[in-house]
């Protein structure tokens, strides 16, 4: 281990710095990528657009079309965040990602395997199976090993044997495990508050990057999101205001909107 890491004591900087402006780039492609049919593809309501921005906003019709475009793109961003979270864990010393692997991380000497979800909530019972069935074959195939479903934010900090139901039978395995990230931190570093030190590191290593970079926050850029530029072009062009438009878009087959 180098003395002189700045971040945290079991990975080094330069991995930390890396996740960090990956997962930067996928929150600005998402943030890039919200054109207004995008945007409308399930039906913005309207009324809710109108309040939002008299409410939230204060008036500012462009805030509320960023926040709308932000919330759609909520699944891409946890699916970001979810490959960040496996890419810390991969950054461990003695650990890394596995694509050649049915797992997502793998400690180098093969004597632990893991595959990681962001969230306990994010696997029903067909995924969770599935899982299961997989890291049973890496027991199999490494009969020394440990297995872990490392969930990030769990309900509890647990290392337990994991229970899933295949088959509509029961199934356990003593060396495949259910754990929360703080255990699965301290399982694979020897420190006990690693995941501690990893999270108050983080607003530091975020604002180096930042500064490094030369990034700005997505939401302060020049070039904002499409959506309300084409809003804005359509709202000229059939002479409607901002909110009018809106309405068009979402009612455009109610009597008096489509015209």
């Amino acid at each position: 281990m180098s003395d002189n890491r700045k971040y945290v004591s079991f990975m080094e900087d330069e991995k930390l710095l890396a996740a960090i402006e990956r997962l930067y780039n996928r929150y600005q492609k998402a943030f890039s990528e919200a054109s207004l049919k995008k945007l409308n593809k399930n039906i913005i309501d309207p009324f809710k657009f109108q309040f939002d921005t008299a409410f939230i906003h204060g008036g500012n019709a462009e805030a509320t079309i960023d926040s709308e475009a932000f919330r759609q793109s909520d699944k891409s961003i946890a699916n970001a965040i979810g490959e960040f979270q496996q890419e810390l864990l991969g950054a461990i010393d003695g650990f890394e990602e596995s694509p050649d692997l049915p797992c997502d991380v793998r400690k180098k000497d093969n004597s632990i395997f893991a595959e990681v979800k962001n969230k306990h909530n994010t696997m029903n019972v067909r995924s969770a199976a599935g899982v299961y069935e997989e890291l049973t074959g890496l027991a199999k195939a490494y009969p020394k090993a440990m297995c872990y479903l490392v969930e990030i934010i769990a309900k509890h900090s647990t290392d337990k044997v994991w229970s899933v139901t295949v088959n509509e039978m029961k199934q356990e395995h003593p060396r495949i495990h259910e754990i929360s990230a703080d255990k699965f931190y301290a399982l694979a570093t020897g420190k006990e508050n690693a995941l501690l030190e990893l999270t108050q590191a983080l607003p530091m290593a975020i604002s180096d990057f930042m500064k490094a970079k030369g990034k700005k926050p997505i939401g302060q850029q020049g070039a904002k999101a499409s959506a309300y530029q084409e809003l804005c072009q359509l709202a000229e062009k059939d002479g409607n205001n901002l909110t009018s438009q809106m309405y068009k878009l979402a009612l455009p087959e109610y009597m008096g909107f489509g015209k």
